[in-house]
């Protein structure tokens, strides 16, 4: 799995690298702060029963039992409707990691997870608001020792705010790839700079 994830950091950088190269013209690259809520419960409701019955009851993202991560997001444009991007997010947490938090072990650990990815705007060209599809490949390690791989797809919103810094606010699903990998829904909010 240490494999997998050397290979996925590594084609995320020579996807970006190449995304500055490949279309003519001066392209946009910047760096974000992200803040995630990790929504590890939610998932595993939908998956032991329903979308519509966890809305029924009314059990969908509870924040106060989510699992908070902080990350910093690269994106470089790769044309005018079409960005390619890089997260590394960071949290600490117990396992199991979709249990509620009085159930969980009493050791907390660090949960590191590594995407890739390409998000599909609505509209071409500079909007001041702009959804997106996104989509990607990532992979999740749990106290450096158990590595998972998943694909997160969602939907976000990119809001232009000043100089060329964006708030984007994402959902998405990780959907699991790998056996041990615990899905969750992943709420987001990030705040990026310009970098040329």
């Amino acid at each position: 799995m240490k494999k997998l994830l050397f290979s996925l950091i590594a084609l995320g950088l020579i996807i970006t690298a190449q995304a500055q190269n490949s279309v003519g013209g001066k392209k946009k690259t910047s760096i974000a702060l992200r803040f995630n809520a990790l929504d590890f419960g939610t998932a595993e409701k939908v998956q032991n029963g329903t979308i519509g019955s966890v809305l029924n009851a009314k059990k969908w993202g509870q924040y106060a039992s989510t699992t908070k991560s902080l990350g910093v997001n690269y994106t470089s444009q790769y044309t005018d409707q079409v960005d390619i991007y890089s997260n590394l997010d960071v949290a600490i947490t117990r396992s199991p990691l979709y249990a509620p938090n009085a159930l969980r072990r009493s050791n907390e650990d660090v949960l590191t997870s590594f995407e890739s990815g390409v998000n599909i705007k609505m509209f071409k060209g500079d909007y001041r608001v702009n959804p997106y599809v996104t989509a990607g490949l990532g992979i999740r390690t749990f106290a450096f020792r158990d590595y998972s791989a998943y694909a997160p797809v969602g939907l976000g919103l990119q809001i232009k705010t000043c100089k060329g810094s964006n708030l984007n606010i994402t959902t998405t699903y990780s959907t699991k790839m790998s056996k041990s990998f615990v899905p969750s829904y992943n709420y987001g909010v990030s705040y990026s700079f310009l970098l040329n």
